[in-house]
């Protein structure tokens, strides 16, 4: 069957339209957040999103080392740089909350200390890439890299667990947020619309990777 952006983009606006529709006018206020629950809608889906890239990346770059295929270290280096993008948005989402919640933008809470040294972990990752010409050896050590660098994937995530943290948990009577009802709604319909984007981006990403991969092999071909 194949591929129609028209058909996917329209099933992923409707979804997310309807996400977003829910978060900021069916679903109520939290207790103890009241409205400020809002941003909390478009903070973890993107925070998810940024664990399942970089799962995909590592996954891939772990598939390039078993079979020396391009495809997989394009597929790859696609899902680490959705993964920066959305660590940023999460990055972002979460000062914007830590601000209207703390008073501060930052305050080197455990959750947003781990996941920025994440981002950083895959920003020194493209580094890596960009400073080896050698095709080949670029995957391979990138691969390997990568396989470090998704260490701080469940140091995030269990930071607020490891450490004490101000960062709220989602059922935590003490401080935490209870999401019941239309609130749950509301956060499953951005997290799947967050997915569906997710999907088409990378798609989008590592095709474009693949076509550039060509042009460049073309090049050569003609020197």
């Amino acid at each position: 069957m194949e591929f129609r952006d028209d058909v996917y983009l329209g099933i992923a606006g409707v979804i997310v339209a309807l996400a977003a529709y829910f978060a900021l006018f069916i679903a109520p206020a939290e207790v103890t957040m009241g409205e400020l629950v809002r941003i909390f809608y478009f903070h973890l889906p993107p925070a998810i999103i940024t664990y399942l890239s970089l799962l995909v990346s590592v996954s891939t770059g772990l598939l390039y080392i078993r079979t020396k295929n391009y495809k997989y270290d394009a597929l790859s280096e696609s899902g680490a740089l959705l993964g920066l993008v959305y660590g940023l948005i999460t990055l972002i989402s979460g000062a914007i909350w830590a601000n209207a919640t703390w008073g501060v933008y930052w305050n080197w809470d455990p959750r947003e200390t781990t996941t920025l040294i994440l981002w950083f972990a895959y920003v020194g990752y493209f580094l890596l890439r960009m400073s080896i010409e050698n095709p080949e050896r670029r995957a391979s050590s990138a691969a390997v890299f990568n396989t470090l660098a998704f260490m701080t994937v469940p140091l995030s995530y269990l930071s607020f667990i490891l450490w004490p943290s101000l960062h709220p948990k989602l059922g935590d009577e003490a401080g935490g947020l209870g999401l019941t009802g239309t609130m749950v709604q509301a956060l499953v319909m951005n997290i799947m619309g967050g997915l569906f984007v997710f999907g088409y981006v990378l798609k989008k990403t590592y095709d474009r990777r693949m076509k550039l991969d060509e042009v460049q092999s073309r090049l050569m071909e003609e020197m």
